[in-house]
């Protein structure tokens, strides 16, 4: 549903207030015929609602399965600020995210955290470890037809445009898989293949980009194996992962999560909440404003 950089982009922009097609239009720099397939799909899949305005432009708005999206683009937005576009110059505005947060119930300017449930801990990457869920499914072979393939040309050019790394990661449904499954310890080449189910041309050319996009980095070991590590910019794309598996399993996998986190510290199983980095309490959406 949101493995596709255009339509991370349209929601982004709803988030921040645009809800007519003409504000995606100019804002986006998007083609009609493609702005007017990922609405039909957020539509199809009630991400968004279009509403009819009367005596003027219809909108579209969020659903609830939309909204719950929010703490995604906050990990999303933190990201940014520190590895991404934030950083970077001469980036469009549509590009940038917005510079500063503030909790509007303590009223101050704050950087988010991460936090389980349970012990209070702010959540770190490798603090946690991955177990089969009520809904493990064992995937069968010639199921990778779910994803879909990027042709050399899109992947050629998508690399180069290191500006848009984050859009390009999460927005690439083979990519985003790569990613949790570094996370989950896979490292081999081999690993990735049976794991994923993925082709092995598919797969180089995916490790490909995420070496040249800074998220991986390998290391030659006995001869011409390779290994395939995060890098620190790769291991901050953590508390997304999360986020979209916490919103797969509620809207997706319903009591029966595929696979679960526990959290070392507390040997819980893992949740996690937004607080706020200054007086820390709990984040809620509509608490949150970014100026």
């Amino acid at each position: 549903m949101i493995g596709d950089a255009w339509t991370l982009r349209i929601l982004r922009t709803v988030f921040r207030g645009r809800r007519r097609y003409s504000d995606f239009v100019s804002e986006l720099g998007i083609s009609r015929a493609v702005l007017t397939d990922r609405l039909g799909k957020l539509v199809a899949n009630e991400l968004l609602i279009r509403h009819a305005v009367e005596g003027g432009h219809p909108e579209y708005r969020l659903t609830e399965r939309g909204l719950d999206l929010w703490p995604m683009f906050l990990a999303m937005w933190l990201w940014e600020t520190e590895w991404g576009t934030g950083v970077m110059d001469d980036v469009p505005p549509v590009e940038q995210p917005r510079p500063m947060l503030m909790h509007t119930v303590c009223g101050h300017k704050m950087r988010p955290q991460l936090q389980c449930q349970h012990c209070s801990v702010v959540i770190q990457p490798f603090d946690t470890q991955a177990e089969a869920g009520p809904g493990y499914l064992h995937i069968e072979p010639g199921t990778q037809s779910m994803f879909r393939r990027a042709s050399q040309s899109t992947l050629a050019e998508a690399s180069a445009a290191q500006a848009h790394t984050l859009m390009r990661v999460i927005g690439d449904r083979w990519n985003s898989a790569l990613l949790a499954a570094a996370f989950k310890g896979l490292k081999l080449f081999s690993e990735f293949e049976k794991d994923l189910r993925i082709g092995p041309n598919q797969l180089s050319d995916r490790l490909g980009e995420l070496l040249n996009l800074g998220i991986l980095r390998a290391r030659s070991y006995t001869g011409a194996r390779q290994e395939y590590r995060l890098t620190r910019k790769g291991v901050a794309m953590f508390p997304i992962v999360l986020e979209m598996m916490r919103w797969g399993d509620k809207w997706l996998w319903p009591a029966t999560a595929p696979i679960v986190l526990r959290h070392k510290p507390c040997d819980r199983l893992l949740v996690g909440h937004w607080h706020c980095g200054h007086c820390k309490m709990q984040l809620s959406r509509t608490e949150i404003h970014l100026f």
